[in-house]
C-alpha cells in the first residue's frame, strides 16, 4: 500500500513496494496548486545502459564491476506515518546494504534523512543516495527544464553517452560534483508552478549531478562521490545523509520585461515564462567555464552562443543565482572573450565544438561580440579582446578570396549548424550569416572608431550582399537559392530560414523581402492544413530529402517529404519568420504566428522533442524511431530566440550604438506597453502609449 505526504507546498507520493519516490510535486507560492509531477517515471523502450534505467526517485549505487543496485528492487519495506508530517520506511535492503528513509514535511522544507548500514564488503563506483531524476514525465505534458548551478564541482564521463549509446552522441554526458562535502546548490527548475525560482538543494555530504543527453537530469547526494575514483566501504560500516529541498519563489537569474494590455495581457506573461526557461536553463554551469549552449548537458556550437547573445540584452536582472553572483553578461563575456583571445593568439576559435571545421563559427562570433557590447557598453573589455574580431575578419576575407568572392566548400558534405543538407559550393545560409556578422563587426568599428575595419567588414558584406543578390535570386519562383554546387547549378528546396534571416537583416530589396514570404504562405496553403496551421515554421517547403545527409548515410526515405533532421519545425525560425512578415506588411499574419507559438507553450511548455516534430505536431520518424532518446532532447537555444518576437517585432524595439529606436505593430488596445532592455550597460524603459513611427 503506496503513502502521500502533502501540505501547501508539497505534495509526495511514495510506493513502499520497491521503495520508491514514485511522484514528487510543489507549489512555491504555498497555495496547494502543485506542479505536475517533476519526477521522470519512465525509460527508454531499449536502454543500453543501466543508468537509462534509473527513474522516478530511490537510492543506489554501481559497483566496481558496473553492476546496478537500487532500492526499487526491495520488496521488504515498511512504512508508517510519524506525527502527520512524516514517513518512516524501514528494512530497505538491496545488494549489500540496508537503508531507513525518514521524509519530513517542514513548510517549504522537504528533509529526506536515510541511515545507511553496510552487510558486506563494497567496491562502489559511483551511488546516489538518494536521487530524483527530474523530466517531463510524459511527451507533450508539462515539461521541465532542469539546471543546476554550482562552480564548486569536478565533472567526469561516468556516463559516456559515447560508450554507451553506441557513439551516436557529439560528447559524453557527465557527472559534475561537488568537490568539497556539504553546503548548497541551486536547481533551477522551470515550471507552472515556479516559473523562475529556484529549488535550493542543502545537503549533508557530497552534492551531484548526473545527465545522460537530458533524458533524465539526477540531483542527488552521496557520502562519496569523488569523480573518476572508486571507494571500499566494508561490512558494519554505517552512514547518516540528510538532503533537504525547499522552494524560492523569489526569481533570480533574468526575465524578460516586456508587457501589454488588453487580451494579449496573459499571452505576454506565457511569452515571459518561455523566455525565462530557456535564457536561464541555458547557462551551463555545470560545464567547463560556464558557458551559453544548446543542450544542458554541455552541446555548444558558436550559433547557439549567437542566439543567446541576442537574448541577453533583454534579460534584465531578477537576482543572483546563489552565493557567487552570476549573470548572463558575465558568462557570455567569459565566452566570447575566451574566443576572442584564441583567434588573436592562434588564429583558432579556440578547442569548442567543431571550432575549425564549421563555417558559421567567426560569423556568429562577430554577431555576438556585437550583442556584448551593445549589452554592457564596456569600451575596456572590447579593447583587450578587438584583435580577435579583427583576425575574425581577416579570416573570413581569406576565405571569400578563395571561394571567389563568398564563402565556399568543395566538400560534398557542406552543412550549417541548422540544416542538414549534403551540399558543396556557395551555400547561401552561411554567407548570409556572414553578412550579419560582418555588418555587425562594422557597426562595433565605428562605435569603437576603427574607421578602417569598418570599412573593411562593410566592403566584405556589400560583397557578400550583392552576389546573394544577383547569382542567388530566381524572378519565376520569387526566392533564392539554397546553394549553388560547384558545377554551377542553382538549388531550390525554398529552405526558409535563411532567407528571413537576410529579410530581417536589411539585406534583401523590400519587393523580393514580400516575394519571399508570399511564396513561403502560398506553399503552406497548398501542402495542406497540417503545414499550413503548424504552430512552427518549417524547414524546407519543396522535398530535400535526396539531398540529406540522413538520405544519403541510410540509402532510403526516413524523414517524411520536406523534412531533413532538424524536423518539420524548428521554432526559432519563428523569430525571424515573425520579423519578416512584420517587415513585409503583413502584421496581423506575424501576430497570429507569435500567439500560436505561445499556445503551443502554455500546453506543452516545448522542451521536449522539440527537433524531430511532424507538421502536426507529433514526434517524426527518423532513422532513430526505435531510439527513444532522441525524443526527449531540449535543444534550448533553438527554441527560445523566438520569445524576443515580442519585444523585437511587434513592440518594435530595436537597440543598436547609436540609440534604441521603437516601431510597434501591437494591435490597438494593447497599449499602453512598456518594455525593459540593458543597453550600453545600464538598464533603459520603454514606454509606448500608442503606434507610432520612428
Amino acid at each position: 500500500m503506496g503513502r502521500e505526504l502533502h501540505n501547501p507546498y508539497w505534495n509526495l507520493s511514495l510506493s513502499v513496494d520497491g521503495a520508491m519516490l514514485n511522484s514528487l510535486r510543489f507549489d512555491a507560492g504555498g497555495t496547494g496548486h502543485w506542479c505536475a509531477n517533476l519526477l521522470k517515471t519512465g525509460s527508454p523502450r531499449s536502454p543500453r545502459h543501466p543508468i537509462a534505467t534509473v527513474c522516478g526517485a530511490q537510492t543506489g549505487y554501481f559497483d566496481a564491476s558496473g553492476g546496478m543496485h537500487l532500492s526499487s528492487s526491495c520488496r521488504s519495506g515498511r512504512a508508517r506515518d510519524l506525527a502527520g508530517t512524516a514517513l518512516e520506511v524501514d528494512s530497505i535492503e538491496f545488494g549489500n546494504v540496508r537503508e531507513r528513509w525518514i521524509l519530513r514535511l517542514d513548510g517549504r522544507r522537504l528533509e529526506w534523512t536515510i541511515e545507511q548500514s553496510w552487510l558486506a564488503d563494497t567496491e562502489l563506483a559511483d551511488a546516489f543516495i538518494p536521487g530524483l531524476f527530474f523530466s517531463a514525465h510524459a511527451p507533450w505534458g508539462e515539461a521541465l527544464v532542469f539546471q543546476l548551478w554550482d562552480r564548486d564541482t569536478r565533472q567526469d564521463g561516468f556516463y559516456s553517452v559515447e560508450g554507451s549509446f553506441g557513439g551516436t552522441a557529439t560528447m559524453p554526458a557527465s557527472r559534475s560534483t561537488r568537490s568539497t562535502p556539504g553546503g548548497w546548490g541551486v536547481a533551477k527548475l522551470l515550471s507552472h508552478a515556479m516559473p523562475n525560482g529556484d529549488l535550493r538543494a542543502t545537503v549533508s555530504h557530497h552534492l551531484k549531478k548526473g545527465e545522460i543527453l537530458n533524458f533524465m537530469s539526477l540531483l542527488a547526494h552521496t557520502p562519496w562521490c569523488e569523480p573518476g575514483e572508486t571507494r571500499r566501504m566494508k561490512a558494519g560500516d554505517r552512514l547518516v545523509l540528510t538532503l533537504v529541498l525547499e522552494p524560492d519563489s523569489t526569481e533570480t537569474g533574468v526575465r524578460l520585461a516586456a508587457e501589454v494590455s488588453g487580451p494579449l495581457r496573459a499571452e505576454a506573461a506565457v511569452n515571459r515564462r518561455f523566455f525565462d526557461t530557456h535564457a536561464n536553463c541555458a547557462i551551463l554551469a555545470d560545464t567547463h567555464d560556464w558557458r551559453f549552449g544548446n543542450e544542458p548537458s554541455g552541446y555548444v556550437a558558436q550559433l547557439c552562443s549567437y542566439m543567446y547573445s541576442q537574448m541577453a540584452g533583454w534579460g534584465v536582472p531578477a537576482g543572483p543565482l546563489g552565493a557567487d553572483v552570476m549573470d548572463p553578461g558575465r558568462v557570455l563575456a567569459a565566452q566570447i572573450g575566451r574566443t576572442a583571445l584564441s583567434l588573436a593568439a592562434t588564429g583558432s576559435a579556440g578547442p569548442g565544438y567543431q571550432a575549425d571545421t564549421s563555417l558559421d563559427i567567426l560569423p556568429s562570433f562577430l554577431a555576438s561580440f556585437r550583442d556584448l557590447l551593445l549589452l554592457t557598453g564596456d569600451r575596456d573589455w572590447a579593447g583587450r579582446h578587438w584583435e580577435g574580431a579583427c583576425r575574425a575578419t581577416a579570416i573570413i576575407a581569406g576565405q571569400m578570396e578563395r571561394g571567389g568572392g563568398m564563402i565556399a566548400t568543395a566538400r560534398d558534405t557542406g552543412n550549417d549548424y541548422w540544416d542538414w543538407i549534403a551540399r558543396n559550393g556557395r551555400i547561401a545560409s552561411l554567407n548570409v550569416l556572414a553578412a550579419v556578422g560582418l555588418r555587425a563587426q562594422a557597426a562595433t568599428a565605428r562605435w569603437l572608431g576603427d574607421a578602417a575595419e569598418a570599412r573593411r567588414a562593410d566592403g566584405l558584406a556589400d560583397t557578400l550582399v550583392e552576389t546573394y543578390n544577383t547569382a542567388f535570386w530566381d524572378e519565376d519562383r520569387g526566392f533564392y537559392a539554397d546553394w549553388i554546387d560547384l558545377a554551377g547549378k542553382p538549388h531550390f528546396h525554398l529552405y526558409a530560414g535563411p532567407q528571413l534571416q537576410a529579410i530581417t537583416a536589411g539585406l534583401v530589396p523590400p519587393g523580393r523581402a514580400r516575394r519571399v514570404v508570399e511564396a513561403i504562405l502560398r506553399r503552406r496553403h497548398e501542402l495542406g492544413p497540417d503545414w499550413e496551421a503548424c504552430f512552427s515554421l518549417q524547414t524546407n517547403f519543396y522535398d530535400a530529402e535526396r539531398d540529406s545527409m540522413m538520405f544519403r548515410e541510410y540509402k532510403s526515405d526516413v524523414t517524411r517529404f520536406g523534412q531533413t533532421m532538424n524536423g518539420g519545425c524548428l521554432v526559432s525560425w519563428n523569430f525571424y519568420w515573425i520579423g519578416a512578415l512584420v517587415k513585409t506588411g503583413f502584421a496581423e499574419e506575424a501576430l497570429a504566428t507569435w500567439r500560436r507559438v505561445v499556445g503551443r507553450f502554455a500546453a506543452t511548455s516545448l522542451v521536449e522533442g522539440c527537433n524531430y516534430w511532424d507538421f502536426s505536431g507529433k514526434p517524426s520518424p527518423t532513422a532513430w524511431q526505435d531510439y527513444e532518446l532522441i525524443s526527449y532532447e531540449p535543444f534550448l537555444s533553438d527554441q527560445g530566440l523566438v520569445s524576443l518576437a515580442l519585444p523585437r517585432w511587434l513592440m518594435g524595439i530595436e537597440p543598436s550604438f547609436e540609440g534604441v529606436s521603437v516601431n510597434p505593430i501591437l494591435p490597438p488596445d494593447a497599449y499602453p506597453a512598456t518594455a525593459k532592455l540593458v543597453h550600453l550597460g545600464r538598464e533603459r524603459t520603454i514606454e509606448i502609449s500608442a503606434p507610432r513611427a520612428g
